[in-house]
């Protein structure tokens, strides 16, 4: 009489069991084939594209991971009172975690040209919790300062995931997935300061840091049952690896342009948030981090735009996404200079900045991300360390303008930046056919060996 009940609970079991297993398998990415056929044939024959619920699992994880750079942007001035320093030295944070991040980019990211990336995205994840647990814990200003530094180098991991999503997706459908990666790391950057200016302002800082520890630790699990096992098509030294990215710097004057013009945005961008808590602590506001944090929100809604500049990326080309992103950046710094003491006109302003720095993110790294798909980490790897540079940059410059001259000198700093940026694109951006990219047996030259390659012309949408 037992068997039967006994048989019952186990198909109970087995078909409860099944929906979960299902989730899991509907939500996994495809794994890589090395020995699939050349992109250029991939693209007349169709590749499938990535299933969206994988784009989506990778956008979000990326954006936890980002945003562990940004949680402390609000928090700036508890902390700082926390450890009796004046605003120009706890500034010193978000540098190095910018800092620390461009580090990793450079140490980390080309790995995934060597090693599996599943085991690469679960070390980095680990590494990540370990730095935000030691931020929570801190006693002192320098062992905040170190952990800072590291938790950036350790959120690396971010490209490490949209260099992967590059590899999987299709040629003609990859301006709208890195788009949407896009979108979530954006969003992580800028829900990370309204997250973070929330738990301060009602638990104080430390608390913020564990929350942040246990999000990453759900991203670890999840990534480790979706992610597929993508061995690299080629094995070679680690050494060598970091030689190539100087063969990779010189082939390409796309790589070196689109660069240079990240950089100046993200220094822009990053003289706005890094002092935006301050600004909006002075009179005629008086706000604390919760306020500055929601402004985050304000700046999430501009990262909606994500689909439709992937889609113009792929319609219209990069040069013209990366065109109005910067004329828009431009023109928001226009608005805070011109804001007073509206919030009105500050909330309008990052809406405007945050799209600028989406369109003109998505052209730049679409551009990189195509040049050479065998080195599709280490491209990424040079276009987002420039890129982060250029943030640590805009950050320190960002308090020093700020303590020394106040709103007015910050905006017209991000204003020089932006219209740096804008000069660079209409004047140094590469027309529509350039000597600059490698033929498929140039490339893997440049994977075996530590030589150059010839230049060799390609369209490229300009």
């Amino acid at each position: 009489m037992l068997k039967p009940s006994a048989h019952q609970s186990d198909d109970q079991t087995s078909s409860v069991a099944e929906p979960s297993q299902q989730l899991w398998t509907s939500a996994a990415c495809p794994a890589v084939d090395h020995d699939a056929r050349p992109e250029s044939e991939v693209l007349s024959s169709g590749r499938p594209p990535l299933p969206p619920s994988c784009v989506a699992i990778i956008a979000a994880a990326g954006g936890i991971a980002v945003a562990n750079l940004y949680y402390n942007q609000p928090m700036l001035p508890d902390v700082g009172r926390s450890f009796g320093v004046a605003a120009n030295v706890i500034a010193l944070l978000p540098m190095l975690t910018q800092i620390g991040y461009a580090l990793g980019l450079f140490l980390f990211v080309p790995l995934g040209d060597v090693v599996d990336r599943h085991q690469l995205v679960l070390a980095l994840l680990f590494g990540i919790i370990v730095s935000l647990l030691a931020l929570a814990l801190a006693p002192s200003l320098v062992w905040l300062d170190i952990a800072s530094l590291t938790l950036g180098m350790m959120s690396a991991v971010a490209q490490v995931l949209v260099a992967l999503a590059a590899q999987l997706s299709p040629p003609q459908h990859r301006g709208r997935i890195v788009g949407t990666l896009q979108a979530g790391i954006l969003a992580g950057i800028l829900l990370a300061r309204t997250v973070s200016g929330t738990v301060s302002a009602h638990f104080g800082w430390r608390p913020m840091f564990w929350l942040a520890a246990a999000m990453n630790l759900g991203v670890l699990v999840v990534l480790h049952r979706v992610l597929p096992r993508t061995p690299p098509p080629a094995p070679q030294p680690y050494p060598r690896v970091l030689r190539s990215l100087k063969d990779l710097w010189q082939s390409y004057p796309q790589l070196r342009t689109s660069s240079l013009i990240g950089a100046l945005l993200f220094a822009a961008f990053s003289v706005f948030w890094s002092t935006l808590a301050f600004r909006l602590g002075e009179p005629p506001f008086g706000y604390g981090p919760q306020v500055a944090g929601l402004f985050g929100l304000l700046g999430a809604a501009g990262a909606t735009s994500a689909p439709l500049v992937g889609y113009l990326t792929d319609r219209r080309g990069a040069g013209f996404t990366v065109a109005v992103g910067t004329v828009a950046t431009a023109t928001a710094f226009v608005v805070f200079m011109l804001a007073g003491s509206s919030l009105a006109m500050l909330a309008l302003g990052v809406v405007v900045l945050d799209v600028g720095i989406q369109a003109a993110m998505n052209g730049n790294q679409s551009t990189v991300l195509s040049l050479a798909p065998q080195a599709t980490s280490r491209t990424n790897t040079i276009y987002m360390v420039i890129y982060f540079v250029g943030g640590a940059l805009g950050s320190y410059t960002g308090g020093f303008a700020w303590h020394h001259f106040g709103w007015l000198g910050t905006t017209a700093l991000g204003l020089f930046y932006s219209c740096a940026a804008v000069f660079v694109r209409f004047a140094v951006w590469m027309p529509a056919t350039v000597p600059s990219t490698l033929t498929k047996g140039d490339a893997s030259s440049l994977l075996s060996s530590n030589s150059s390659s010839p230049h060799q012309q390609r369209n490229w949408k300009s």
